[in-house]
């Protein structure tokens, strides 16, 4: 009889939390088991495998968690912030209630974190030693998270791994397909081209996560013998992408023709729109450097854990599957 793999999972609504339930349908019949926290009147498609759990972040319900062997996947981040109430209540405390509510059946969490959080400077081949440097008040968030879920975590001797995608492509990603299209069209290279950033699609992302998981539950014979990690993981391709590589095959796949147009970033621009009190400013500012700068990570520590099969995948194929995947 197969163990079965019982997960607490929170953002199951969400961009990433959906293609993680995704992934773990394609386990087999039986085989999975998923408590997921969603919001009062929240739509959430029917999944024989999940149990809906109405809640919110920062309050957590007492039946969210299972009295069997169980997983935290927390995916619930708050990344907007519409109402201009900050994130400390959902991304800090709401991590915080969630691990004050895990039981002695809580094997360990898998965080959803971001690359961003070692700051936004032109960076290149980051790895997870790396020094901390958040910059804005939602990456300062995502770091006092990581922190609190390693430091918990390492006290109860129980397995963490933290998350640092950069950037996670997919056909509803808002931010950079979406913001490098929109370049694409206009014809609007920004600065020299050449600045690499680290990618993953959603779906290898939910991959990643499934694969953790199977990793840390007891489902192996020599699970007890192996010292529970706490630890961040970069997440991404080996091979990072260029911004000339992405902008070309945008421009290829919708064969967009007009003429191009170069706008050089200097290195202070961004930090010095900053300074200027006015939240669109900061806005912009957030989306020049992400765009305009190096943003690349090592995954070699992921890489020991789980080999090579996803990370040695060829961003640029998966890239032009998701422009056709949109184009239909």
């Amino acid at each position: 009889m197969p163990k079965i793999l019982r997960v607490v999972l929170t953002g199951a609504t969400g961009y990433v939390g959906q293609s993680i339930l995704d992934q773990l349908a394609l386990l087999p019949a039986g085989t999975v088991l998923v408590r997921a926290l969603v919001k009062k009147d929240k739509p959430f498609p029917a999944r024989d495998f999940v149990e809906v759990i109405e809640g919110n972040l920062p309050e957590i319900p007492d039946n969210l968690f299972f009295e069997e062997p169980h997983l935290l996947i927390h995916f619930g981040i708050k990344q907007v912030d519409f109402l201009k109430t900050g994130f400390y209540e959902t991304n800090v405390l709401g991590t915080h209630n969630l691990l004050s509510k895990c039981n002695k059946n809580t094997l360990g969490i898998i965080y959803g974190s971001t690359l961003s959080i070692q700051g936004r400077t032109s960076n290149t081949l980051i790895v997870e030693s790396d020094l901390v440097q958040p910059e804005t008040e939602l990456e300062r968030s995502r770091a006092q998270a990581e922190q609190l879920i390693i430091e918990t975590m390492s006290r109860d001797k129980k397995w963490a791994f933290c998350l640092r995608p950069r950037f996670v492509l997919g056909p509803t990603d808002s931010f950079l397909m979406k913001g490098l299209v929109a370049l694409s069209k206009l014809g609007v290279r920004v600065g020299n081209g050449k600045q690499q950033y680290s990618v993953i699609t959603v779906v290898d992302y939910a991959r990643i996560v499934v694969q953790l998981s199977q990793k840390v539950f007891p489902n192996r014979a020599n699970f007890l013998e192996c010292e529970a990690k706490q630890c961040a993981l970069n997440v991404a391709y080996q091979t990072p992408v260029s911004f000339n590589q992405l902008f070309s095959e945008i421009r290829a796949e919708h064969q967009i023709t007009n003429r191009i147009k170069l706008i050089p970033i200097p290195v202070w621009l961004p930090g010095l729109l900053k300074w200027i009190p006015h939240s669109m400013a900061e806005t912009f500012a957030t989306q020049l450097q992400s765009v305009g700068l190096n943003h690349c990570c090592d995954v070699s520590a992921l890489e020991q854990l789980l080999g090579h099969e996803i990370t040695q995948m060829d961003a640029i194929k998966q890239l032009n599957e998701l422009l056709k995947t949109n184009s239909k």
